[in-house]
């Protein structure tokens, strides 16, 4: 019978590698993460509750396994109203998890008091140690704990499956055999054999199903998935089909675009709606001529989209619709070839409309970087005025000798110099305090990364001189004179000018705002700190610029 719970032992940490060596490179599910580890150390507590040699090894054992039967409902209780897009309020997670740290209390009690077990005795079954424990009245909220979630997991799940459209079936579908097979197993182990511990078999059964699920998990992840395919946000609508075109989800901009698309049930092909038959059209004429582009007129407004395959690592898993609402540009067009000349101040206008839709979009990825971001709240708005004041004082004093483009496209593109944090893994981004070495390294490159997406997204919206000013900001603004800077060591006047002048604003808001690690510095503090950087940390250039700029950026930050 010990080969028994040391199979169960191999098997629940097999099951756990598997899981961390599979989704290494996604974003991990914390709930099934935490499952695997929590079964893996109840199997753990079996094996050397069968290995006992004494009543304290063996209830040191116990209390290990007991992590299980504790932890495991509530977790896998809330893994089930997220994966039923129910959302439950905090206290109420508290709750759950309370009285399950509760009756782990009690269960630790085990051997100072008869709350949970009033006595135990060790019997040897084919060679294992078995517990036979006398209960105590603290063991029937055990009871209430594993079945009263079991339970409740069931009825959400069928609520689940009853009542939303826009989750995966085959998901549900999944954690409610888990649910129902947890129990049969149980039932079954009981009737042939009552003194062999069932639920090491039922944990690593589990297991499975709890692979099965993590990759269906990562399929069906919307936001990934647009991502990884296309690297744009939310002022385009996605539609996702897998290979077999069974409709997989779609964004809210979809959804407003398409209203019938709220109604399509995950994991089914679409049937039933005229309006959205389009898309199979789409995708037969995309598999013969290649021919990825369409369009779409809804409601007077013109569309116009194109598909791509989505891919799961080397294998193409199903299709992505991207649709854009071009009415202003095709009505441009049509009015150009009426009327040309007539029309030529309408569309400078709604040309310049368009670039300040484009600005805002840009300052609103910006801002969802620094949301992210737990130590820079508001970073990018100051640095954006802050470079405007300097700006305003080289153009004032003809200290550079810019030109007016120059100064617009530095202005500009401020917003975008951090981007590239939101690749960045949240464990280093957030971090409430300095970062250790290896971090910092880490966070080093933000800097390529940033100059690398903003030469993706703005290269076919932007003209390149734009491009070219906001991608050397992104890339070179951590750059130093001395050449001790990152991510090329540039020096001197090898580092663009625009990443100069970012270089100043950026520290200085560094130096004197309020970090989670550090209270701001004072302004005269600040000021001697930038002056003693002129011409190791930043261009000897810079300096009348700053000093000229001191009075308007300390009155900024005083306000």
């Amino acid at each position: 019978m010990i080969s028994y719970y040391a199979v169960m032992l191999i098997l629940a940490s097999v099951n756990l590698i598997v899981f961390l060596m599979i989704f290494r490179e996604k974003k991990l599910n914390y709930y099934i993460l935490a499952l695997f580890a929590i079964i893996t150390v109840s199997n753990a507590g079996n094996f050397f509750l069968a290995t006992a040699d004494s009543i304290g090894e063996a209830l040191i054992a116990k209390k290990i396994y007991y992590i299980g039967g504790c932890f495991m409902p509530p977790i896998m209780l809330l893994l089930i109203f997220k994966m039923c897009n129910i959302s439950i309020k905090k206290w109420m997670e508290n709750v759950l998890l309370f009285f399950s740290f509760a009756v782990y209390i009690m269960v630790f009690s085990i051997g100072y008091s008869d709350i949970y077990y009033k006595d135990a005795d060790l019997i040897q079954v084919d060679g294992a140690t078995v517990m036979v424990p006398e209960y105590g009245a603290g063991h029937m909220f055990f009871y209430v704990l594993l079945y009263g979630y079991l339970l409740l997991g069931i009825c959400v799940l069928i609520y689940g499956l009853k009542n939303k459209n826009q989750i995966s079936r085959k998901n549900l579908w999944a954690l409610l055999g888990m649910e129902m097979m947890t129990i049969l197993i149980f039932l079954v182990g009981r009737i042939i054999n009552r003194k062999l511990e069932m639920m090491p078999l039922i944990y690593v059964v589990d297991g499975w199903l709890l692979l099965y699920l993590s990759r269906r998990v990562s399929m069906y992840n919307l936001e990934d998935n647009i991502i990884s395919s296309i690297g744009k946000q939310d002022i385009y609508g996605y539609i996702m089909f897998d290979r077999n075109r069974k409709y997989l989800g779609a964004n809210e901009l979809a959804i407003k675009i398409l209203p019938e698309l709220a109604d399509c049930k995950i994991d089914r092909p679409i049937k039933g709606y005229e309006s959205l038959q389009f898309l199979h059209v789409e995708l037969d004429e995309y598999e013969e001529m290649d021919d990825a582009l369409f369009e779409l007129d809804r409601e007077n407004e013109h569309y116009e989209g194109h598909i791509n395959r989505i891919w799961y690592e080397d294998i193409a898993v199903g299709y992505l619709f991207e649709i854009e609402n071009a009415t202003d540009r095709y009505r441009y067009t049509q009015l150009l070839s009426k009327y040309n000349d007539n029309l030529r101040s309408e569309v400078e206008e709604k040309t310049a409309h368009i670039r300040n839709i484009q600005s805002k979009v840009l300052l609103g990825m910006a801002n969802m970087v620094e949301n992210r971001d737990g130590n820079t709240g508001g970073h990018i708005k100051r640095t954006s005025d802050v470079i405007k004041i300097l700006i305003n004082t080289i153009k004032e004093n003809n200290i550079l000798s810019l030109d007016e483009r120059f100064c617009r496209a530095v202005i500009m593109a401020a917003p975008m110099h951090d981007l590239g944090k939101i690749a960045i893994d949240d464990k280093i981004l957030r971090k409430p305090g300095r970062l250790t070495d290896e971090e910092f390294t880490i966070m080093q490159t933000h800097a390529p990364r940033s100059g690398e997406m903003v030469d993706s997204i703005l290269k076919d919206v932007e003209d390149a001189y734009f491009v070219t000013i906001a991608k050397n900001m992104a890339r070179h603004h951590h750059e130093k004179w001395n050449g001790a800077g990152y991510p090329d060591h540039k020096k001197g006047e090898d580092i663009p000018l625009e990443a100069r002048i970012m270089a100043v604003a950026d520290v200085y808001d560094a130096l004197v705002s309020k970090r989670c690690y550090k209270e701001p510095m004072s302004f005269e503090k600040a000021y001697q700190v930038m002056m003693d950087s002129m011409g190791s940390h930043f261009d000897p250039q810079m300096q009348e610029v700053f000093v000229k700029s001191r009075n308007k950026l300390e009155e900024y930050y005083s306000g």
